[in-house]
């Protein structure tokens, strides 16, 4: 495979997008061109092939992240690419090498991203699969695996699982033996997951998904929920529990809004968790370290897959985050960078 790269650290200058409006249906976005500056220690110099559109980006285009964040995002949370450059103390990567990132700012060009935020891309997965992988699978694999203990022949009940976090989600369930059920807001969604295998599949938009899970497993429920609805319909999911169920919480709406939750559903010594991927990235690099090195060697024998993925190239990024907006897409959505 072709490997387009640069070793001038000095004086290089990288293109970032940029937006121009950020006012929900008038997205305009223009590419600025900034210096680049030589990684620090224990950072590399990723040139950037292909970037992940994530929800985070959407908000903070809509002007609406601060009502889920605390700290909005910069834009572009994760991307792939070659690694042009590599700072002192740096050993795992080498000029050239193929690597996928999880980072923010990743919507350039060019980013210097810490070494515990990068994985090596197999030479079988081009860039724009690549980029498919970081956030998502991070997510999905730190939730269900590290926080959840998902275990084979246990039952898992995925919210929105067509989207970016639920396809990993059911690609993790898969590998470790569970059973899944699944949800999701549209038609098309839903019987893409049927066509994927999915038995049940339930509308993520109705609280109708609890009686037919209960329906579904002879009124016991599932023994993890991955959740990324809110309200009722979060409550809902949580009485889905058996005993010692784990609840696995992706959204942020809930938490911000420092919503009410009933402990009814508690006595059947469940347990909740939250994932917050940026702050794990933020307090805890060598974490996301780990789990990127568990999730490479899967990806790098086939034992997991990149997911379906919608590309746009970056000069029509508008078109990318109108796509998002609208919640039609299936896996992921990409900006390639030429």
């Amino acid at each position: 495979m072709e490997r387009l790269y640069s070793t001038d650290t000095g004086g290089r200058r990288a293109a970032r997008v940029e937006l121009r409006q950020r006012r929900l249906g008038e997205l305009d976005f223009e590419t600025a061109a900034v210096e680049s500056r030589p990684p620090r220690t224990g950072e590399v110099a990723v040139q950037v092939f292909a970037a992940g559109l994530n929800f985070p980006d959407v908000l903070t285009a809509m002007g609406l992240s601060a009502e889920y964040f605390d700290d909005p995002p910069r834009p572009g949370l994760e991307c792939a690419g070659v690694v042009a450059a590599v700072g002192p103390g740096v050993t795992a990567f080498e000029i050239g090498d193929r690597v996928a990132a999880v980072t923010e700012g990743a919507f350039a060009s060019e980013v210097n991203v810490p070494v515990t935020s990068v994985m090596p891309v197999p030479d079988h997965m081009d860039f724009a699969q690549a980029a498919t992988v970081p956030v998502a699978f991070l997510t999905a694999w730190y939730g269900l695996v590290r926080m959840a203990g998902l275990r084979r022949g246990e039952r898992l009940l995925i919210h929105s699982a067509a989207g970016g976090v639920g396809s990993a989600a059911l690609a993790v369930a898969r590998m470790r033996g569970a059973e899944v059920l699944a949800t999701a807001g549209t038609p098309d969604k839903r019987k893409y997951l049927r066509e994927q295998g999915v038995r049940h599949v339930m509308d993520s938009r109705s609280t109708a998904f609890g009686d037919e899970t209960l329906a579904a497993t002879d009124g016991e429920g599932v023994d993890v929920v991955l959740n990324s609805l809110t309200g009722e319909l979060l409550r809902r999911g949580l009485e889905l529990l058996r005993v010692r169920g784990r609840f696995v919480e992706i959204g942020k709406r809930d938490i911000m809004a420092d919503a009410a939750l009933g402990l009814g559903p508690f006595r059947n010594s469940l347990s909740m968790h939250s994932v917050d991927l940026r702050l794990l990235m933020d307090r805890c690099p060598e974490l996301v370290g780990e789990l990127l090195g568990e999730l490479a060697p899967l990806f790098a024998s086939g034992a997991l897959a990149p997911l379906p993925y919608t590309p746009f190239p970056v000069t029509r990024a508008d078109g990318a985050f109108r796509k998002m907006m609208g919640g039609r897409h299936i896996g992921k959505i990409v900006l390639t960078f030429a």
